[in-house]
């Protein structure tokens, strides 16, 4: 069963973008229409992985409650949107386990 059963509200994906494209206030400065187009190019792969992020995760959240007897109705969960950014941080910071750290230096 896919996660998202339909489209998903597409009009939050520039929110998502401008989200993600922090440097420059979300808005392109320069003129030079190769450093547009990689930047434009950065961003859809950029936001891409975090919409696939999302999918896996709340695909694995949906597994996880139903396995443990928690009913998900199909319904709600077509108002589900991998879109969701408030967990991102786009400054570039990230969260790594003390536990993933200890075992790489051993």
């Amino acid at each position: 069963m896919p996660l998202i059963a339909g489209t998903p509200n597409l009009s939050t994906l520039p929110r998502l973008a401008r989200w993600l494209f922090f440097a420059n206030q979300g808005a392109f400065r320069t003129g030079d229409y190769e450093e547009i187009m990689n930047k434009a190019s950065c961003l859809s792969l950029l936001s891409n992985a975090v919409l696939v992020w999302n999918t896996v995760h709340i695909d694995r959240i949906i597994t996880q409650l139903r396995a443990n007897g928690h009913a998900v109705a199909d319904e709600d969960l077509a108002r589900v949107s991998p879109l969701i950014h408030a967990h991102v941080i786009p400054n570039g910071t990230y969260f790594q386990s003390q536990r993933r750290r200890t075992d790489a230096l051993s």
